[in-house]
């Protein structure tokens, strides 16, 4: 079974590859007018941006096969124990049982000296 998607999610992932995808082209149009070392380090982050980019939005569009979550990675935005360290676990799911409590020997009695 797997979580929801969440469009929005997907939505700001695509903005932000939007983002890289437009800085790396400025960087590839600078690198191709330079020459050297500026030009093959313009290729090289131009084609880091590009990767970049498609992480982003791989891992937003593969989220719901991962329970949720990007790439499976237990990332802190989407751990609610992250965002509220002192909530109490949530109860297991409809229909499998509850964590047994660990049975503890009764304490011995009090010596009386």
């Amino acid at each position: 079974m797997t979580a929801p998607m969440h469009m929005h999610f997907v939505l700001h992932a695509v903005g932000i590859a939007t983002v890289l995808l437009i800085v790396a082209y400025f960087i590839f149009v600078a690198g191709q007018r330079s020459m050297g070392f500026v030009s093959a380090f313009g290729s090289l982050l131009g084609t880091w941006l590009i990767i970049l980019a498609i992480a982003i939005v791989t891992g937003a569009v593969t989220a719901p096969m991962f329970g949720g979550k990007p790439f499976g990675l237990d990332l802190p935005m989407h751990d609610p124990h992250w965002t509220q360290p002192g909530a109490p676990e949530a109860p297991p799911p409809a229909g499998e049982p509850a964590p047994a409590q660990p049975e503890t020997p009764p304490a011995p009695p009090p010596s009386g000296q």
